[in-house]
């Protein structure tokens, strides 16, 4: 056997190439002995081998059907010292993250080695990358930070430059290894995007021929972003590490403002070089951070001026600045704050300001360093750090991690619980029932808001205390026992979220169907945008058989809410109904292209095109 060919696809941005190696034999050469393999740089390591003999005319066939298929991985050939070095990256993989190499590669090892391992000719390496050659910087970028923090130190060695400072002299071997070390130490998980800015230029005041050239073969861009970790002692081996400007105890996760130059090279944009822009802020005297301070505010309040009524282009544009400005504005902060750590005010700054950008994890750094460093008014402050963090809990449990979500939802309890050893005050306890209802505790929510009620809540308060317990009533089915304490909120707080809702559906699930019918009209006043009451009304009227009110309520409802799937799915079923079979398919249309998988758009796709199947709705 000879080596014929190889075929890798260019996508090792993606953490997962295919390789396939190729020899003719047989008489004449008419046959080709294919190794195939799916590599994995983040985690399996050799994930997928397949080794076969056919014809080479067979193969040459399927090698053109091959590439046409995986188009857009762009595939090229490779030699066998490529081929050897990738399937040789993906088992350092295998035997760093004790994880077994596929089967088929284990079963079929002595032939690999053989052909490909402890082959005696294996050609040259050309050394390339295998990475897309159509990358952007900003791509590149995001790239190299997600192999970082994920362990695929080979690509992120790849994605530096040859005269890079961050390879430190090292080979790639030795850079891979020092970081894999770190790795196992720091654990890093769940990387997080802030904002990506490319930087102007500076203008030089030399004159230069072609300017042109620089200007796109260099570009400084810059990240904001965070990760979770564990400190050691190990990042200090990491040239490129960067110094946190914030750290969230709770969570682990830290946050990093890092600034890198870009070249274009043969194969595509490269990083020449890291800053660490938080280093850099903190060599900043405190007039200069004020200064930055207020020309930021200052570009937020010229932006915003410029977005009002302006186009969507505008609004995009806005988004994307406000973004990154609102990010460097905190890592401001964060400088002030190690400077001036007795200044309140600029703590209860950094936190409305992370309150604007809608983050409760980077929230909590600013809350408990208020309740730790300043205890005047901690009760006040341990209430919010708790509605925090319980915010954060539940985005961790709706994401999928409710083990991290509950042990959240402990420390959220734990500091409510001690700021009523503080204060015993009426939004404490309210604040600790609402919580504790919130994890189906009923009983001991229901004591945590009668208490409330007897400290004297304001007229706002009471409303919320008595919106809990028509809340846990409802949970215990007594809608009869709920009533009376909705209708108490709409008489104390008559624009208190979602109240008529509630105090309609109680009416309807008791039969009290005009009862509803008017709590549900109240609750379409109150918030058009909410679109349950729009579908409770339409079922009350189509019972009814009032068509042309049920018809007129939806029509209504997706007026306001355009992007709701749900009604447009609903107004179709009542469209088609009534007998308008083209109105009907122009909302179900409607709904498929905003949400095709939801199941009331399922379920009415099957009453207008397939009325006879028996997962169709039946109609009344």
């Amino acid at each position: 056997p000879r080596f014929w060919q190889g075929l890798t696809t260019q996508s090792r941005e993606e953490g997962e190439i295919q390789v396939i190696l190729m020899w003719e034999q047989g008489y004449d050469y008419t046959e080709v002995r294919t190794f195939g393999f799916l590599l994995d740089f983040w985690s399996a390591g050799v994930k997928e081998c397949f080794i076969e003999i056919v014809s080479k005319r067979a193969m040459t066939r399927r090698l053109e059907e091959m590439r046409s298929k995986i188009a857009d991985l762009s595939p090229t050939s490779c030699t066998l010292a490529e081929g050897k070095r990738l399937i040789e990256d993906a088992l350092s993989v295998n035997t760093w993250r004790h994880v077994e190499p596929a089967v088929e590669f284990r079963n079929n090892r002595n032939l690999i080695n053989q052909f490909i391992l402890d082959a005696p000719n294996f050609g040259e390496d050309s050394g390339r990358t295998f990475v897309h050659p159509e990358l952007e910087d900003q791509e590149t970028l995001i790239n190299f930070l997600g192999a970082w923090s994920m362990g695929d130190f080979g690509l992120a060695y790849d994605l530096l430059s040859p005269d890079s400072n961050i390879r430190n002299g090292l080979d790639r071997n030795e850079w891979i290894e020092r970081h894999r070390a770190w790795f196992d130490e720091a654990k890093p998980a769940r990387v997080e995007l802030g904002f990506v800015h490319e930087r102007e230029q500076a203008k030089s005041a030399l004159w230069v021929p072609n300017p042109s050239v620089n200007k796109t073969s260099r570009k400084d861009v810059e990240l904001g972003w965070s990760l979770e970790l564990i400190d050691t002692q190990l990042a200090g081996t990491l040239r490129e590490f960067p110094m946190a400007s914030a750290i969230n105890k709770e969570t682990g996760r830290h946050w990093f403002w890092t600034s890198y130059t870009m070249v274009r090279q043969r194969e595509g944009w490269r990083i020449q070089s890291i800053a660490d822009e938080d280093v850099r802020l903190q060599g900043l005297p405190i007039n200069e951070l004020q200064r930055l301070i207020k020309e930021y505010e200052d570009a937020m309040d010229a932006l915003i001026q410029r977005v009002q009524g302006g186009t969507q282009n505008d609004q995009t544009a806005f988004l994307e600045e406000a973004s990154w400005r609102f990010t460097q504005m905190l890592h401001f902060y964060d400088a002030l704050i190690a400077k001036l750590p007795l200044d309140r005010q600029i703590a209860e700054d950094a936190y409305g300001r992370s309150v604007l950008i809608g983050n409760p994890e980077r929230s909590m750094v600013y809350l408990e360093r208020l309740v730790q460093r300043f205890p005047d008014n901690r009760a006040d402050l341990q209430r919010r750090l708790s509605a925090t963090t319980a915010a954060l809990a539940y985005n961790f449990i709706n994401n999928g991690m409710a083990e991290r979500g509950e042990a959240l939802l402990a420390r959220a309890e734990a500091v409510l619980r001690e700021s009523l050893t503080i204060q015993d005050a009426a939004t404490g306890h309210m604040l600790l029932g609402e919580l504790l209802l919130s994890q189906d505790r009923l009983d001991e929510a229901e004591q945590e808001l009668l208490r409330a009620s007897e400290l004297n809540p304001t007229p706002d308060e009471q409303a919320s205390i008595e919106a809990g317990l028509g809340n846990i009533e409802m949970h215990r089915e007594r809608m009869d026992a709920a009533i009376p304490h909705y209708r108490r909120v709409t008489e104390l707080k008559p624009d208190y979220a979602g109240v008529w809702f509630s105090l309609g559906f109680a009416h309807r699930l008791l039969g009290d169907l005009d009862a509803a019918e008017l709590d549900y009209q109240h609750a379409i006043q109150q918030d058009p945008n909410d679109i349950r009451p729009y579908s409770e009304l339409t079922a009350i009227y189509m019972n009814k058989e009032e068509v042309e009110q049920a018809r007129a309520t939806i029509a209504q409802g997706t007026h306001a809410n355009p992007d709701s799937a749900h009604l447009h799915a609903l107004y179709a079923s009542v469209l088609d109904v009534v007998g308008d079979k083209r109105a009907a398919r122009r909302e179900l249309a409607e709904a498929e292209a905003i949400d095709p998988n939801l199941e009331i758009v399922r379920s009415v796709h099957l009453q207008i095109y397939e009325p006879n199947s028996p997962n169709a709705p039946k109609r009344h």
